[in-house]
């Protein structure tokens, strides 16, 4: 299985890429005045490496190779996620709308305002069914949670993203008031690793993921800088319980938000 936390698990073929290849990296790249890993990759990026026969044949070959992926979310119930693994909505009428309407009811809003909610819901599903209601979206590198605030703010609240936009379509400052507020004090903000095949991977981003372990050898032998994955991308349907692998907590999840002005004392009653 391929760990993105752990380089010893990527595909040694992934680094035979020929001494055609290299001269041609060596030719595109133009190293003067590079002083940091993104300057390079920014070139790299030109150059299509996704594109490439190695990572072409590669996905062809490997598509039942595993990858630990990572996902973030608020969550109530850390057993729900060991029953059921990650349920994608599903759209109107499917598990995401009953997981919604149940989460409304249970923090004690009213009935026409959860059906103001939902106008926006449906609507933000439809805009694109595909990422919305039939993928699990993820990153690659969990160290990522404590590095990248966008990532991490998908566990800011619980009903995820869609739920936060539509509350937002409402009134940006609905998430301050009650009984909203408790979508983003209820529950544990956390990260969940889980396995998934290439070809369970949306198709346009099976290439895209195998570059960026090419473009780490690259980075590694041939220019000697580290290099950071800050590839997403999303699942093709559900993600089966047997398939996740752990669910870590992301720490000092507080401190991460109140350093932006909207959530500056937001927290204040967690911390009674």
């Amino acid at each position: 299985m391929i760990d993105f936390d752990n380089p010893n698990t990527f595909p040694k073929e992934l680094k035979n890429w020929g001494t055609e290849f290299e001269k041609m990296i060596l030719r595109r790249v133009n190293m003067d005045n590079i002083e940091e890993w993104w300057q390079i990759e920014h070139q790299l990026q030109d150059i299509r490496i996704g594109e490439s026969k190695l990572v072409n044949d590669f996905v062809k070959e490997n598509m039942d190779t595993e990858i630990a992926v990572c996902h973030c979310a608020r969550i109530l119930d850390e057993n729900e996620y060991w029953k059921h693994g990650l349920v994608t909505a599903g759209g109107k009428n499917n598990a995401g709308e009953r997981r919604l309407r149940k989460l409304l009811v249970d923090i004690g809003l009213d009935e026409d305002k959860i059906e103001e909610v939902f106008l926006h819901v449906y609507y933000l599903w439809n805009c694109n069914k595909q990422s919305k209601t039939k993928s699990v979206h993820f990153f690659i590198d969990k160290s990522q949670v404590y590095k990248n605030d966008q990532l991490n703010y998908f566990a800011v609240n619980l009903g995820g993203e869609i739920l936060r936009w539509s509350l937002k379509a409402m009134d940006r400052d609905l998430y301050k008031e009650e009984p909203y507020k408790r979508l983003w004090i209820m529950g544990t903000p956390c990260v969940i690793t889980f396995k998934v095949k290439l070809d369970d991977i949306y198709e346009t981003d099976r290439n895209s993921l195998i570059a960026e372990i090419v473009k780490y050898n690259i980075m590694k032998d041939i220019f000697g800088f580290d290099y950071e994955f800050k590839f997403t991308g999303m699942t093709v349907g559900d993600v089966p319980p047997e398939n996740i692998l752990s669910i870590e907590e992301i720490r000092d999840y507080i401190h991460m938000q109140e350093k932006y002005p909207d959530y500056k004392g937001f927290y204040d009653e967690l911390k009674s």
